[in-house]
């Protein structure tokens, strides 16, 4: 049975870590994804958040920088920097004791030539060759986003030619839906081909246009959870699935309609 967590990107975390108590649930910590943060005095916020976790027992994972990211660039510098914020990401998962790091590809859908696809594949596997290795020292798993990815295949491929066991997929199952360039690549294409390294899946909605982080069962939602979610807890590498969306109300409304769907044990003893 996948474990359920709930996201959140707000500096202040207290109306999360209530529902995750009260429904049993695991925390995605996104406030180390901001560069403002980073570059702040990170360390305090460390230090608040691990004096709140002393007496929770649910899983964690952290959220990594995104923001003008990338490991596949042409420019040393900017693969140099995305390193540097990367490795800083681990150090701050492990000492908050952690288990899942979340990072995006930043793959660019607008340069539509079969040369950068192969060159950007490429470059990525030595890339989190390095960033596996660094997560195995700290006993972390990085689980790798798809951002703007057209279909599922870049990181298909891309998991395939790394074959380790610290680096998985996390589908983003509205990003696959509002980004996908084909329709054919619909969401259940998605995890037919990354099945075998979805470890980690972020859970919202929208209406269909811009990424909005919606309850599941919002109204106009374009997604239709209630026939998505018994496949996606069946996938074979039981991936945690994570409610990504910051309004606190919309949380709760989710994880009761995820009890509604898939019965009351989604959330454990």
């Amino acid at each position: 049975m996948s474990v359920v967590l709930i996201a959140v990107s707000r500096l202040d975390i207290k109306d999360h870590l209530a529902l995750a108590r009260k429904y049993n649930c695991g925390l995605e910590i996104q406030a180390f994804a901001n560069p403002n943060v980073l570059d702040d005095n990170w360390q305090a916020l460390l230090s608040s958040y691990k004096q709140l976790f002393q007496d929770f027992h649910g899983p964690l994972a952290c959220h990594g920088a995104f923001f003008d990211m990338s490991g596949a660039s042409v420019d040393a510098r900017v693969v140099a920097l995305t390193r540097e914020r990367y490795l800083l990401n681990l150090d701050i998962a492990a000492s908050l004791g952690a288990e899942h790091v979340i990072f995006h590809t930043n793959f660019l859908p607008m340069i539509r030539t079969e040369k950068y696809r192969t060159a950007w594949i490429e470059s990525q596997v030595s890339f989190w060759q390095d960033l596996g290795q660094e997560a195995a020292a700290r006993d972390l798993r990085i689980v790798i986003e798809n951002m703007w990815d057209p279909d599922p295949y870049i990181l298909g491929e891309l998991l395939r030619k790394l074959d380790s066991p610290n680096l998985g997929v996390c589908l983003d199952v509205s990003h696959a839906y509002l980004y996908r360039f084909n329709k054919l690549h619909a969401i259940n294409h998605w995890m037919d081909v990354l099945a075998p390294y979805i470890c980690h899946v972020h859970l919202n909605n929208s209406r269909g246009v811009i990424d909005e982080h919606l309850a599941l069962n919002a109204p106009g939602g374009a997604i239709n959870y209630s026939q998505l979610l018994p496949h996606i807890v069946k996938l074979e590498c039981d991936p945690w699935v994570v409610l990504e969306m910051d309004d606190p109300v919309a949380v709760e409304r989710s994880l009761i309609f995820m009890q509604q769907i898939l019965g009351p044990q989604i959330f454990g003893p």
